[in-house]
């Protein structure tokens, strides 16, 4: 892994369901060390199906030459707005990994989405393909998604990132950005 390494780190804001129609997007630009090198902020709908085409906006932005590879704290965001990750990696031909520490429960997820939205083949089809894989982290379970990189290479990517807790940076980063624009200070784990 080069020391030059440059992560898109992303996550949305928080939102309370029927009070926005929309949350923040934040991507924060990092170096392998933790150094930030830029932030970029999008609009996602809540529920919607834009993020992909968000995720793609941040990556053929002003910092298009320098991410080589994006990170995200999950692949669903503003609720069921999900991220397709074999899309946004054909797209930007750079790796993408995405980092929880919780389970989803993936047939809890099926079920809300069929009962709430119309295209639920759609968003169904995207879950199904990016099931996570469980991944042990300083003695704790972490969900990772990843394309365009091998296990070994998300692993050492995932331990060089990560400086405390079991989060890497750039995910917490964006994390405590993505608050502070919503909350007006930031709180809470990723």
């Amino acid at each position: 892994m080069k020391r030059g390494l440059r992560i898109l780190g992303i996550d949305d804001g928080p939102f309370k369901k029927g009070e926005n129609y929309k949350t923040v997007l934040v991507g924060v630009l990092t170096k392998f060390n933790s150094y930030i090198e830029g932030i970029t902020i999008r609009k996602i709908d809540i529920d919607g199906t834009d993020v992909n085409d968000q995720i793609l906006s941040m990556f053929n932005g002003r910092f298009n030459r320098e991410i080589n590879l994006i990170m995200t704290n999950g692949i669903t965001f503003g609720g069921f707005n999900i991220m397709d990750i074999s899309l946004i990696h054909d797209k930007t031909k750079i790796p993408v990994i995405s980092v929880v520490r919780k389970k989803p429960n993936i047939a809890s997820m099926e079920n809300a989405i069929i009962k709430h939205f119309e295209d639920s083949e759609y968003r169904i089809s995207i879950i199904k393909k990016s099931y996570p894989e469980e991944f042990l982290f300083s003695g704790k379970k972490l969900y990772v998604n990843y394309a365009g990189l091998d296990y070994t290479e998300v692993k050492g990517i995932i331990e060089k990132t990560t400086i405390m807790g079991n989060i890497p940076e750039p995910i917490r980063l964006a994390h405590i950005v993505a608050t502070a624009i919503i909350k007006g200070e930031s709180y809470g784990n990723v």
